[in-house]
């Protein structure tokens, strides 16, 4: 196994509260790792009853090969405009 191959396997660990209301904090740190901005949104998965995967959702056209890489992603409003003109309403 490279070391490459070792880091990628290495795992960060945090403790978090939970609060009254269910919510944890994702801290700033992983945030930028992971490029997550306000409103974007996660997928939570659980996994064997007893652990929770939680990962940044990424819209099916954003590749994550890096083939855009350096290339911000699409906003909503760009994606808007890709819809409209793909599908243009008929008014």
């Amino acid at each position: 196994m490279t070391i490459e191959k070792m880091q990628m396997q290495m795992t960060e660990k945090i403790t978090q509260k939970v609060s009254s209301n269910g919510r944890i904090v994702i801290p700033k740190e992983w945030r930028d790792k992971l490029a997550i901005e306000d409103k974007n949104e996660v997928e939570m998965e659980l996994k064997d009853d007893k652990t929770i995967l939680i990962k940044k959702k990424t819209h099916p056209l954003e590749i994550e090969d890096n083939l855009f890489e350096g290339v911000a992603p699409f906003t909503e409003e760009e994606l808007d405009e890709a819809k409209r003109s793909l599908f243009p309403s008929e008014e």
